[in-house]
């Protein structure tokens, strides 16, 4: 059962917040590839840390909202 959500305050630089979003955003590629072939990742250890992404991303509550929200706050700072 996943656990209740929780919400934590986090002061980003415009930088962090473009690096936090290139981030998820190849995790999601990652996550989307592996749904399309069946395969995981290759190299030494990528394999266990995909599986964890995998895991973590079925129980996990939806971060497409917030992460929208920061995409277009990151967008307003140019």
């Amino acid at each position: 059962m996943p656990s209740s959500p929780t919400t934590f305050n986090l002061t980003l630089t415009r930088g962090q917040a473009d690096y936090l979003l290139r981030l998820v955003t190849i995790a999601e590629l990652a996550v989307t590839e592996h749904y399309r072939t069946g395969r995981l990742p290759g190299g030494h250890g990528d394999d266990a840390l995909m599986r964890t992404q995998l895991q973590a991303t079925r129980t996990a509550a939806s971060l497409e909202r917030p992460l929208r929200e920061l995409g277009t706050w990151v967008r307003s700072q140019v």
